[in-house]
């Protein structure tokens, strides 16, 4: 599903703006890495250039922020008579080398040089034999050229490997939109927006240059970046310092702090328990008084963190409910005060605007004027540079507050004035074709007019973040960059959205938590500006921002009609055919197919279509072609309610189960009138992989395969569970081969699912252990990793596998390689648990 909203973005990205522009260039790496790893651009990688009277060579370069050494070689100019001219980066000065010469030293203001691209240019002169250096227009630095005119040169930025002039230490800068030109006309031009490869096109002269251990900035623009992943018990909270450029994570014991400045992640357990976080709990981070708070709505309790102590002034009570899910908030330095405004729970949404005067310790509800502010949750909140307004988007509420009376998405933006306490409506957005809302926040940019917020259906359980560029002024908007994976769940789901502005990178931070109380929280970035997705010219923009919506349905729409087309005769099976045969995949071919030598495991490529349940859910039809993007998420729950029901014991499930579980909210009429539909539908699809029926049998649903028409790994397992000879070597390689894709449904949260899926990590995990215990580490340990690997997908933790797994390596003399696994294994220990793994490495292998 993300990648087909990535592709229509991609298409819609064509007509949405052309004053929109692309943020590119080529980021150096430089002593953060070792040597080899460093970046280099070769220029003259074709051929030589030949400097001419008016030979010009322009670039812009930015320095890279939170790095330790600002020393090297910007670019070198090398001619084959060994004579250079250079350009030298040393902390806060430019040196211009011309030969063995500094023609000039420059002081430059690095936070310039950090906040701001910087346009460099040298030039020059046959006649006059110099060569001047000019930055931002002004000249800096002037030289005598120190080779005979009409010489032809190599051009290197970065790191180079040019005989006595080879050289790894480089600063860490990024560059642009580069430009040779012969007495003012471009004659070569390298922008720099490459995607991917180590080619830099030349778009005027069609003469490439050549990189080497490249960083694209294009795709750091529109690619968000996973940059942490944690699972933490409970429902912790999270706040944002932009100035120390650290985002805060409150769990019950331990206070963790992801820097954006060093990119790592370190934790504090507490001196004193918050006790269990209760539910709808936030945070917030105060700049003015450079102080975190966690806020608890229900009981008006305000925790106040002691960073020095390690210790919170408040201990929550352990409640399970909440009438504040997804407030928003603020802090005003005008009145020294904190705001909590909307939110949800107990069937009711809320419009209050709650203020707690930090210094006192007191509430009060705000009696607010002015326009309308409708009872809502799930909107974005941002403020301006003043923070004396606060800007209210979207959300998802009712006019009366009451969820049983038209509960709808609203797309209005107001503005809160906190002096005066006036809301104010600005504009709404037109209605979308498609209803979506929004994360906690927004970031409004400042000395603009511009928002970035980020948004997400609400009728999915696997749904996607989208970032989207608004105006405070006028209701429009832009999609940009590509999407990220959000499980959202309402209440037990929750997304936000800040800035680092020396890093200068947006932050999404989303958190889900699952029915036994961890939450798993995710951290993605993306380098700011974004761009949009597609990096095709853009045409004008027409106005109406809704385009995004209406194309989407077009686009879904021209879809069902082409897919309509291809199976409008597609036979519709009668419900009540006789003689249906279960599918009995060949387990035998599964234990019989495999190499002899130990530890190597090949699978049968078997010539019927494919239904994968382990890993992700996959679907391949009688040509072998993806069809999973056939299954809409309804489709495709009702599939698989089907398929495992009938699978796993096969007796199915009872028509008022099934109508439950998909149809809670509608009464047994429409439900049984859905379920006749969207059976016709998935019969239309599954008419792509196989035969199969759908029908009742003693008063239950099944899914049943006839005459072994398409695989379904699942039913592999569960035949070969039914022979559980876990000691034989044939039946845990054919364990192996499917449990190796991934846990069972691994990306699927259904609440119906989590017995089975229970059942299923447990028994895979078991048995392979009892292979192991039962076989012999000198002559299968390569199979034993395998092995290892494979419970790690269900269970990253397991302590058993890990010590197989060292023992495996060590077996094998790969002692690195198990060091490396054990340190892996301890940092994600660490970072679940908040403590040390107890074994050390030597006791973990001490028999080895």
């Amino acid at each position: 599903m993300v990648k087909s909203i990535s592709i229509f973005i991609a298409i819609l990205s064509i007509c949405v703006s052309s004053a929109f522009s692309q943020s590119h260039g080529l980021r150096f790496m430089s002593h953060e890495v070792v040597a080899e790893k460093r970046t280099s651009l070769e220029l003259t990688a074709a051929a030589p250039l030949c400097i001419k009277d008016g030979t010009a060579i322009s670039f812009d370069i930015l320095l890279n922020p939170n790095l330790e050494t600002y020393f090297g070689y910007v670019m070198r100019l090398i001619t084959p008579a060994h004579q250079n001219i250079d350009l030298v980066f040393n902390s806060r000065n430019i040196n211009f080398v011309t030969g063995e010469t500094f023609s000039a030293i420059t002081t430059v203001d690095s936070v310039k040089l950090t906040n701001r691209w910087n346009h460099f240019k040298l030039h020059f002169s046959e006649t006059k034999h110099e060569v001047v250096l000019y930055l931002n227009g002004q000249q800096v630095g002037k030289g005598a050229i120190p080779f005979p005119q009409g010489t032809c040169a190599h051009i290197y930025f970065g790191t180079n490997n040019f005989e006595e002039f080879q050289t790894t230490d480089i600063p860490p800068f990024s560059i642009k939109d580069i430009r040779i030109e012969e007495n003012n006309k471009t004659t070569h031009y390298y922008p720099l927006d490459e995607l991917e490869g180590t080619t830099a096109h030349d778009e005027t002269g069609k003469r490439p240059a050549k990189v080497r251990n490249p960083a694209w900035l294009k795709p750091r623009h529109q690619n968000w970046q996973l940059v942490h992943k944690q699972d933490i018990k409970g429902i912790p909270s999270i706040a944002f310092n932009n100035a120390g450029e650290v985002l805060y994570i409150n769990a019950a014991d331990t206070t963790y702090e992801y820097s954006f400045k060093t990119n790592n992640l370190r934790f504090f357990p507490l001196r004193n328990s918050h006790g269990k976080m209760p539910a709808g709990n936030q945070a917030i981070f105060d700049t003015a008084q450079q102080q975190l708070y966690n806020i608890y709505t229900d009981q008006k309790m305000v925790g106040t963190y002691d960073a020095t102590n390690l210790t919170w002034d408040e201990v929550y009570p352990a409640l399970e409910l909440t009438e504040y899910w997804h407030v928003n908030k603020f802090v005003s330095p005008s009145d020294s005060s904190l705001y909590i405004v909307a939110g949800y729970g107990q069937l009711r949404y809320k419009n209050a605007v709650q203020r707690y005067h930090l210094p006192t310790k007191t509430w009060e509800t705000v009696t607010t004027h002015g326009d309308q502010f409708t009872p809502r949750y799930m909107a974005a909140l941002g403020m301006n540079a003043t923070r004396d307004t606060a800007y209210i988007l979207g959300g998802y509420g009712s006019n009366t507050g009451d969820q049983a009376i038209n509960p709808k998405c609203y797309y209005d933006l107001l503005s809160y004035d906190v002096k005066n306490r006036v809301f104010k409506s600005i504009y709404h957005f037109k209605e979308p074709a498609r209803q979506f809302c929004f994360a906690n926040s927004m970031f409004i940019v400042p000395g603009t007019k511009e928002f970035y917020a980020l948004v997400y259906p609400t009728d999915r359980f696997n749904s996607s973040l989208q970032l989207m560029k608004g105006s405070l002024e006028k209701p429009e908007y832009q999609i940009l960059a590509d999407s990220i994976p959000y499980a959202f769940h309402d209440i037990k789901s929750f997304a936000d959205l800040y800035y680092s502005p020396v890093a200068k990178k947006l932050v999404a931070v989303t958190m889900h938590t699952s029915k036994d109380t961890v939450t798993t929280l995710q951290i993605h970035t993306l380098d700011f500006p974004p761009n949009v997705l597609m990096a095709s010219p853009l045409v004008s923009n027409d106005g109406k921002p809704w385009w995004l919506y209406v194309s989407i349905g077009f686009a879904l729409f021209c879809g069902a009609a082409f897919f309509f087309y291809r199976t409008r005769k597609a036979h519709v099976e009668d419900e009540h055919e006789h003689h249906h045969h279960h599918v009995k995949p060949a387990v035998s071919q599964l234990i019989n197919d495999h190499d002899d030598t130990p530890g190597v495991v090949k699978e049968q490529q078997a010539e019927f279509s494919k239904v994968y349940l382990f890993g992700q859910f996959e679907v391949f039809d009688k040509a072998g072609q993806d069809i999973t993007k056939l299954f809409t998420p309804l489709l495709r729950e009702l599939f698989l309610i089907l398929l495992v029901h009938t699978i796993k014991d096969g007796k199915g499930i009872t028509s008022e189960k099934l109508y439950e579980l998909l149809w809670s909210d509608k009464p047994v009429k429409d439900a049984k009138n859905n379920f006749s539909v969207n059976v016709v539908k998935l019969k239309a699809i599954l008419q792509k992989i196989g035969d199969c029926h759908i029908g009742r049998e003693s008063g239950k649903w099944k899914l049943e395969i006839i005459d072994q028409s398409f695989s379904v790994d699942y039913l592999a397992y569960v035949q070969l569970m039914q022979q559980k000879k876990p000691t034989q070597k044939a039946f845990i390689q054919a364990m192996l081969i499917i449990a190796r894709r991934g846990a069972f449904l691994e990306n699927i949260d259904y609440e119906w699912l989590d017995d089975t899926k229970s059942h299923i990590y447990s028994d895979v995990i078991d048995v392979m252990l009892q292979y192991m215990s039962s076989a012999d580490i000198h002559q299968e340990a390569e199979l034993f990793i395998q092995l290892c690997n494979s419970i790690f997908l269900f269970d990253k933790l397991n302590e058993e596998a890990l010590q197989w797994k060292c023992k495996s390596l060590i077996q094998l003399k790969k002692h690195g390689l198990a060091k490396d696994a054990y340190t892996k294994f301890a940092k994600d220990y660490k970072e679940t648990y908040g403590q040390e793994f107890p074994p050390t490495f030597i006791d973990l292998t001490a028999h080895e």
